[in-house]
């Protein structure tokens, strides 16, 4: 895979993690009653801070200045682990919520966050497999 190629991949998979990562943040904004102040906490953390994150990644790239592969990964695995917890977490505070608007969207924010979770991991599974 030539540096063209990864570099478009890259910025494909990026801006899918930032749109999954602001669907999910919008989504917390409209069910925020997740009942347990520390799901609460992971979840607004997580969704807050990859979202800065991408964004900085992207302005990196912009200014020709890409992070190191290293980095990247490291933010990968952590993004894949922060935001499976975050959705299991989610999915634990509302399982056995009567059924509401608020808990509809607060399983879909857990799902989209699950979604993303693995997004990022196969994000740092190809960026350790590129040369």
């Amino acid at each position: 895979m030539s540096h063209g190629e990864r570099k478009g991949r890259l910025n494909v998979v990026k801006f899918l993690e930032l749109g999954f990562a602001i669907a999910c943040l919008v989504l917390h904004f409209y069910s925020f009653n997740d009942r347990d102040i520390m799901t609460s906490f992971l979840a607004t953390g997580t969704f807050t801070g990859y979202i800065i994150v991408v964004i900085g990644v992207f302005a990196g790239v912009l200014m020709r200045a890409p992070i190191h592969k290293r980095i990247d990964i490291f933010f990968s695995v952590l993004g894949c682990t922060l935001f499976v917890a975050s959705g299991v977490f989610i999915i634990e505070a509302w399982e056995f919520s009567f059924r509401t608007r608020t808990r509809d969207l607060a399983l879909i924010k857990a799902s989209l966050s699950i979604v993303n979770g693995v997004l990022f991991g196969f994000d740092a599974v190809f960026t350790f497999r590129d040369k």
